[in-house]
């Protein structure tokens, strides 16, 4: 066993750091090898967006700096080690290098979802870790809201948010899942309640992206929809707020800054983006607070016991969108 008292995997779907890994991402996220053409095509929106995904590597930093943060904040050992759903190192890689006296997870998808939250707990079960906590839950936190607003402002840099129509999106999820009472889509309502009276723009819509290949219906209405209805009602500045995502990667720098853009140039608006936390000094608060709260709260049972006989007290801990063939997703 080691010194650390806590030890945190900190979750996310992973992508392709290099083109040359875009085939073994697409297979372990689709469970099949992908046909030529689709690596084709994939490997070259990654191309396009400087050749490979910047998520593994922002993962691993906002885990550097949450340990940092945590260990400052409880004053005890303590590990936090990135996971990948679709990457390396692996989620059952990432836990089986985690031996501290407790061990939870902390997925960094804000938002419950079926598709994610059933995704990450079985790859948690197969590595041994089925009575590892998820905490979840965590999208209407005013800590992740203001990391949010504060990229929102970072984006306007000064401009008067009243010019802009604002979109939000979140990633695309098969409208089956919310008809049977996946809570996603109300929970991202939630965050964006809190955002809008801190923004006050001057007209805002939801718009849904990166629809994966799935047959079946999906969710309405798709973000490039929500644009042309907003250039068709006159508006010119267009400020996208990609809310549903936590760190930059395709779905952000390409679906939103190359396919997006292009259509919002199309249609005579000025494309404007706000990024995503990533490592923020906020988020990373948010983060450590959702961890900490956890901690005070875990059941009776659970209590980290520290040497000596000291020991925490606390109450129970709680256990977003579904992936695509063309990409990587969080």
């Amino acid at each position: 066993m080691s010194e650390s008292l806590v030890d945190i995997a900190l979750l996310a779907f992973g992508g392709p750091e290099t083109t040359a890994l875009v085939p073994q991402f697409l297979e372990r996220m689709t469970g099949r090898a992908p046909d030529a053409q689709v690596v084709a095509a994939v490997s070259a929106r990654y191309e396009a967006i400087g050749g490979g995904s910047p998520l593994p590597a922002i993962t691993h930093r906002q885990a550097a700096v949450l340990q940092a943060t945590l260990i400052q904040q409880l004053a005890f050992p303590l590990r936090v080690r990135a996971g990948f759903l679709y990457a390396d190192p692996s989620v059952g890689e990432c836990l089986g290098g985690l031996d501290g006296h407790e061990v939870i997870a902390l997925p960094l998808s804000p938002y419950c979802s079926r598709l994610t939250s059933d995704a990450y707990r079985k790859a948690l079960d197969a590595a041994g870790g089925a009575q590892v906590p998820m905490l979840e839950g965590w999208h209407a936190r005013p800590g992740y809201v203001r990391a949010i607003g504060a990229r929102v402002a970072e984006a306007l840099d000064g401009a008067d948010a009243a010019d802009y129509a604002v979109l939000f999106t979140a990633h695309n999820v098969p409208a089956e899942t919310i008809h049977e009472g996946d809570p996603y889509v109300e929970q991202l309502q939630q965050t964006i309640a809190q955002l809008v009276p801190a923004i006050l723009p001057g007209d805002w819509r939801v718009g849904f992206q990166s629809k994966g290949r799935g047959d079946g219906q999906w969710l309405e209405p798709e973000a490039g929809d929500v644009l042309r209805s907003l250039a068709a009602d006159g508006w010119r500045k267009l400020l996208v707020v990609p809310v549903g995502f936590v760190a930059d990667h395709l779905e952000t720098l390409y679906d939103l800054d190359v396919v997006l853009r292009g259509e919002a140039e199309a249609a005579g608006m000025r494309y404007l983006r706000s990024r995503p936390p990533n490592d923020s000094p906020l988020f990373i608060e948010a983060l450590a607070d959702v961890v900490v709260d956890y901690l005070a709260r875990r059941p009776v049972e659970h209590q980290l016991h520290r040497p000596g006989g000291q020991h925490d007290h606390g109450g129970g801990g709680r256990s977003g969108p579904a992936p695509k063939a063309d990409g990587d997703a969080e």
